[in-house]
């Protein structure tokens, strides 16, 4: 991981032009960029919640409600009828 140093919210440049010095402020903004890597990594971290919550309402019957089944039924229906 690379970690640049923190920059002033103005800098002031000295330029030459025609012989005359001036001098000008120009305004920085920080940024941040997150790696692919550190993408995949959290995503990973999500599935892995998203896992952990499904075993967890396995557990606890949540799946054998009859509103959860009266909802994938009519999940499946819809997928098979194409609509």
């Amino acid at each position: 991981m690379e970690i640049k140093g923190i920059t002033p919210k103005s800098i002031i440049v000295e330029e030459n032009k025609n012989n005359k010095s001036v001098k000008k402020e120009i305004q920085k903004k920080d940024s941040l960029e997150i790696s692919r890597e550190a993408k995949e990594l959290q995503q990973k971290s999500e599935q892995v919640k998203d896992l952990s919550l499904v075993r967890e309402r396995i557990k606890s019957g949540f799946y054998n409600s009859e509103e959860v089944l009266n909802k994938v039924a009519e999940k499946i229906l819809k997928d098979l009828n194409g609509k």
